[in-house]
């Protein structure tokens, strides 16, 4: 199919270049094509069609189309999360001539805050046509959907709950060695299926599949709050969730929140290993919904007449049968309801082209802030390890930079999340903390404003403390989302524990605390970090004096 899409390409280009020179006499020398000016039309889109849109727009510029005045069409694209892809776009540090997020509930907000702002009457975004379409699902490990009575009984939301609520977790299903209900899903300011896992939810509770208003939610966000309990982090990317699912299997997770076509890419990838376990989609008895992905182009000054016109030839090509097979092909549906659905849609790839059987109504803005409002009240707590690198390669700017990104990671934090500030060396010192931020945010920050750089590097001795401490902590009743955030930026030099039997330890069949890892500047061993954050089920980033800030306050969206 993908060699057959490409082909059919080709053969559009062909024809687009004979129109494009229809009418010039014969014998005619060609126009000087190097004289033509181009029209850059950029794309600010979810990351989930990533393979997908990556191949199109190389294939479509490949075609160099043009424009009714014969300019060349040029388009790029960048694969963003959708709420971040929104804040981007509110504070102006990205001005795509399209917005295409994998939910319209991202249209509805963006034109919100956009019109709350001053001088803005009207909506920066239409609602626009979907691309492709993929329901919101809840992946699960097949022998645990089939312990909860899957194929034949209708899973939801309430089965969710039982298992994590049964004090005998998975135990009362039969199966005492699965432990607890591990639950992910990503953070709701951050993706689109964070958003509407957090609505289904809502509307679950509500015992309703439309007309969900900011009045119903104080009603709801005890149930709320019982799912939430069963999360494991929350996280920026959807991706992620199903990527790390994969690797770790049922001791990591055994449900998450993903979009069908990443159910129907763990087949299909295969993940460079053999697969011991499959996931199915489960599409919730009480209602899901469609990650639509619109493609809006915006009514924003920046957007002129030849991008509409440019992003008009792109929509048309996207939206044609050939590029709607290969989506299909990816495990998308197609938006185009004329085109069958077909394989690898199907039970072979965990999936069911007869699902989803109810579908939920997205409500307007006002419904849409209060339910982040109320997911913020109803979220689980987290108990984080702060680890700061303040060895003496830090001096001078990387040092004061650190300290901003160390207190932004902060003020993503929630006043009922605890903080555990632990500075290392060449000696690990002594623990500040835990603390609730809401209480101590002043002490936090000038505990990281005061510290001062000196001194080598023990990392594997700082990050073991980090676990130790996590793992310490008392069994409340209040349950807590643990994770060790390791910031560095050199190599370990001084600690008494070596790389592999800090990783075999983090690497653990239970489920222990997370560790995120964070390699700053142009010294740090990224390998072992990337080691750490694999064995401790979390994830590694990199960044710089100038990167470092957003690295940190990504950071936050796991909690």
């Amino acid at each position: 199919m993908h060699i057959q899409s490409f082909v059919i390409m080709g053969v559009l280009a062909a024809i687009l270049a004979c129109k494009q020179d229809s009418s010039r006499p014969t014998g005619d020398p060609p126009p000087d094509r190097s004289a033509r000016t181009s029209v850059e039309l950029s794309i600010l889109y979810g990351s989930e069609k990533k393979t997908w849109l990556d191949e199109q727009i190389q294939a479509f510029n490949a075609m160099s189309p043009v424009l009714g005045d014969g300019r060349v069409i040029h388009v790029t694209g960048k694969a963003i999360g959708s709420g971040e892809a929104m804040t981007a776009i509110l504070d102006g540090s990205e001005r795509p001539d399209v917005f295409s997020p994998a939910s319209g509930a991202y249209v509805t907000l963006l034109n919100q805050a956009w019109q709350s702002r001053d001088g803005h009457t009207r909506p920066i975004a239409p609602p626009g046509e979907p691309l492709v379409l993929s329901p919101i699902v809840i992946a699960m490990w097949r022998p645990m959907a089939e312990a909860l009575g899957w194929p034949n009984k209708p899973i939801g939301w309430r089965d969710i709950l039982a298992v994590s609520r049964d004090p005998g977790g998975w135990g009362t299903f039969g199966h005492p060695e699965w432990g607890a209900m591990k639950l992910g899903h990503t953070h709701p300011e951050y993706s689109s299926s964070g958003l509407l896992s957090v609505l289904a939810i809502a509307y679950a509770g509500a015992n309703t599949t439309r007309g969900l208003t900011a009045e119903d939610l104080p009603k709801v966000e005890s149930f709320m709050a019982d799912i939430e309990d069963a999360i494991v982090h929350y996280g920026k990317s959807t991706g992620f969730f199903s990527d790390k699912m994969i690797e770790r299997g049922p001791t990591y997770l055994s449900a998450a929140v993903l979009y069908e076509n990443l159910v129907i890419e763990s087949y299909i990838e295969s993940y460079a290993r053999p697969r011991t376990l499959d996931l199915v989609a489960i599409y919730p008895v009480e209602g899901t919904f469609w990650s639509d992905h619109p493609y809006s182009v915006l009514d924003a000054p920046w957007v002129g007449p030849e991008h509409r016109e440019a992003a008009a030839a792109f929509l048309g090509f996207l939206r044609a049968g050939p590029q709607q097979a290969r989506a299909m092909a990816l495990g998308f549906r197609p938006a185009d309801p004329a085109i069958k659905v077909g394989a690898p849609i199907d039970p072979a790839h965990g999936a069911s082209a007869h699902d989803p059987q109810a579908l939920l109504e997205i409500p307007d803005a006002a419904t849409l802030d209060a339910l982040l409002a109320a997911w913020r009240r109803t979220k689980k707590p987290a108990d984080v390890v702060l680890v700061f690198d303040k060895s003496g390669s830090m001096q001078g700017r990387p040092l004061e930079e650190a300290q901003r990104g160390a207190k932004a990671f902060l003020a993503t934090l929630d006043a009922r999340d605890q903080v555990t500030l632990l500075f290392f060396d060449r000696r690990v010192y002594p623990a500040y903390g835990p603390v609730e931020v809401g209480k101590a945010r002043r002490e936090l920050e000038a505990r990281i404003d005061g510290i001062s750089a000196d001194g080598d590097t023990a990392l594997y001795d700082a990050t073991l403390a980090a676990e130790v401490l996590l793992e310490a902590r008392p069994k409340t009743a209040v349950h807590r989302i643990r994770a060790a955030v390791v910031m560095t930026d050199g190599d370990d030099t001084d600690s008494a524990h070596d790389l592999a039997a800090l990783v075999k330890r983090l690497h653990r069949e239970d489920s222990g605390p997370a560790v995120f890892t964070i390699g700053y500047g142009d010294a740090p061993n990224q390998a072992a970090l990337e080691a750490l954050a694999k064995a401790g089920a979390g994830a590694f980033s990199r960044g710089n004096v100038d990167t470092i800030v957003p690295i940190f306050r990504d950071v936050g969206s796991f909690f």
